[in-house]
């Protein structure tokens, strides 16, 4: 045999036994391009706000529980009220307390606040206001009274008794003013902080009496009321109604309508 012929028919068989040898693999199947599919984008967590409540964990429950700050309140503890001793009203006091709802008391005002009670004062009892003229107490009723004012300018009036001290408008009224211990031929005292013109009327007639001082207003049993003195006479007898005892003082009850007469000198 040629050697040429062995030679190639050696090399067949070495390439046959080797394709034997390799494994036999499964034919692949053709991939399939599939299309990209789009992901939702991952929404970002919301930014916490400064003012938010701090979070806690609950030791008992696991979950998170937010925690309020709430303001520390104190259990009311109760008191018995003070029991408050009654109050006696002195009427000069309510005199000058009074006030107008909405607004300051005004010269008008003043008598409003005497005759609130009117109804529980006895009618066997007079109210009087007392006031004080050279070291003396002096009294007028209360129902002749209009209103109290602080001394004001007044103006000269010509040809008048030396006891009248001149006229003021009042809202709008002429009103003579008297100086009250001239009109009473009392010793003269000066204007002070402390003296007060005492508005009155009688019947349709209004007039003002300058006073040192005014004191308080007093309730005087109809009883206790006595006739003037008989050491009184003329002038001086016809300018006082009466004397009352209160509290174990006398009080000199003017006689309004006749201290008001200017013709009575």
């Amino acid at each position: 045999m040629d050697l040429v012929e062995i030679r190639k028919k050696a090399k067949v068989r070495q390439q046959d036994k080797r394709d034997s040898e390799k494994p036999v693999s499964e034919p692949v199947a053709d991939q399939v391009d599939q299309p990209p599919v789009d992901e939702p984008p991952v929404a970002e967590p919301p930014p916490i706000e400064p003012d938010e409540e701090p979070m806690q964990e609950d030791a008992v429950a696991g979950e998170e529980v937010k925690v309020a700050d709430e303001p520390f309140i104190e259990d009311p503890v109760a008191t018995e009220p003070e029991q408050q001793e009654p109050v006696e009203n002195d009427p000069l006091d309510a005199l000058f307390a009074f006030t107008v709802d909405g607004g300051l008391a005004t010269e008008a005002n003043y008598l409003q606040a005497l005759t609130n009670d009117d109804d529980s004062v006895d009618q066997d009892v007079q109210q009087w206001l007392t006031f004080a003229l050279a070291n003396e107490e002096y009294a007028l009723t209360i129902d002749s009274v209009s209103e109290i004012i602080k001394p004001r300018e007044v103006t000269d009036i010509p040809r008048v008794p030396d006891f009248i001290k001149g006229i003021i408008s009042l809202r709008g009224i002429i009103v003579p003013v008297f100086d009250l211990n001239r009109r009473l031929n009392l010793d003269q005292t000066e204007v002070s902080s402390s003296s007060r013109i005492i508005v009155c009327q009688n019947n349709e007639r209004l007039a003002g009496f300058i006073v040192d001082r005014i004191n308080q207003v007093v309730n005087v049993p109809l009883a206790n009321i006595e006739p003037p003195p008989t050491v009184l006479s003329g002038l001086d007898r016809d300018f006082v109604e009466g004397v009352g005892r209160v509290d174990g003082k006398m009080l000199i009850l003017l006689h309004l309508s006749s201290v008001m007469d200017a013709e009575l000198v």
